[in-house]
């Protein structure tokens, strides 16, 4: 039986390769999972992929030999441990060993379809189907540029391009585009007509959901607004200060995001009061798995509060606060982001406005 392969970047393109394995119906013992994770994805993804014994075998692809040895076996390699070797300047080497042992593939699932290293993998490695996970609102972004491809919303930068020039010089990389995409998803997107869409509902950890406490604490998901420019972090501690008041009565807990910056966090919870956590698995899982789960959940912006909707559906009431956008430099994707929770009849999402 031909291999299955997932590659995943994040806890979020992980949780959902979960689900593709199951809607897929594929053998656990035929699908390895190849963990291309930085730093402040690798514990979350270390300890679900652990966790859930979803997979024939899990491959960290920073530890994977670059000479000689099986390119899947790599426990007790302690040489190719050490931080000199874990950079993503040797994936296309490791992954063209995977390849070279593999041969060829059933599926490949990529969590991240415009990460050049996925890419790269699709394109050397012969396969019957290529499946794209959600990655948020990438997911929109990618079904939008193939079905218009002269219409695409973000440029390289000169130094970027600099970059990807000579990765694809020196390293070897293949970063043709995909021929056709199947996308696995939870949105409701058009697609170009190479394309296809499977619908993911959660129907997996949905089954599965454990009966766990409720707690009347507030949930508020946080997110990198601040960090990734979307506006500064005054304005956003002053939105910050309307939720808060907004649930004047209540406990706020603070989940914070991994990439939120913990000078940040620490302002956070000095001048609003409230207490920070970070959880040790994704969120959805940690919530329908282990607990406790609240009765109301709030955020910005979130894939979070689209796949818990899906997940807990009436049990959990769930809250967007909408941003005071005027002054943003990506105004038009957020819009469209509140205007994509208003008009997804699959979930319910409130979008909060007055506040």
């Amino acid at each position: 039986m031909m291999k299955s392969f997932f590659l995943v970047k994040t806890p979020l393109q992980l949780l959902n390769a979960i689900e593709a394995r199951h809607h897929y119906q594929l053998n656990k013992e035929d699908c390895i999972l190849i963990l291309m994770a930085d730093r402040k994805s690798q514990i979350q993804l270390n300890n679900l992929s652990n966790d859930v014994k979803e997979w024939g075998l899990i491959v960290d692809l920073n530890t994977v030999p670059l000479f000689f040895s099986d390119p899947l076996q790599t426990e007790g390699l302690k040489f190719w441990n050490c931080s000199l070797f874990k950079r993503s300047f040797f994936y296309a080497m490791r992954l063209n060993r995977i390849r070279k042992k593999i041969g060829e593939a059933n599926y490949i699932f990529i969590g991240h379809a415009q990460y050049i290293y996925m890419k790269h993998f699709t394109n050397i490695m012969s396969c019957n189907k290529v499946v794209c996970l959600d990655d948020g609102n990438a997911t929109y972004l990618l079904a939008k540029e193939r079905k218009a491809p002269d219409n695409i919303s973000y440029e390289l930068t000169f130094k970027n391009k600099i970059k990807l020039l000579l990765k694809e010089k020196i390293q070897k990389i293949n970063t043709s585009e995909y021929d056709e995409l199947e996308f696995f998803t939870i949105y409701n997107i058009g697609v170009s007509k190479k394309d296809s869409v499977v619908k993911n509902d959660f129907h997996y950890l949905r089954s599965n959901v454990s009966e766990n406490k409720s707690t009347n604490e507030i949930y508020f998901i946080g997110s990198p607004i601040s960090e990734t420019r979307i506006l500064s972090q005054d304005k956003y501690l002053t939105h910050l200060k309307r939720v808060v008041k907004y649930f004047k009565n209540h406990d706020i807990i603070y989940v914070s995001h991994r990439r939120e910056s913990e000078i940040n966090l620490k302002e956070v919870s000095k001048k609003l009061g409230v207490k920070i956590v970070k959880f040790d698995y994704p969120l959805e899982y940690q919530l329908s798995m282990i607990g406790p789960r609240p009765k109301i959940m709030a955020s910005f912006i979130s894939s979070a509060l689209d796949s818990c909707s899906l997940i807990f559906g009436d049990t959990m009431k769930i809250i967007s606060f909408k941003l005071d956008l005027k002054d943003s430099p990506v105004k038009d994707e957020i819009e469209n982001i509140y205007e994509e929770y208003q008009l997804n009849k699959d979930t319910t999402v409130y979008v909060e406005n007055d506040y």
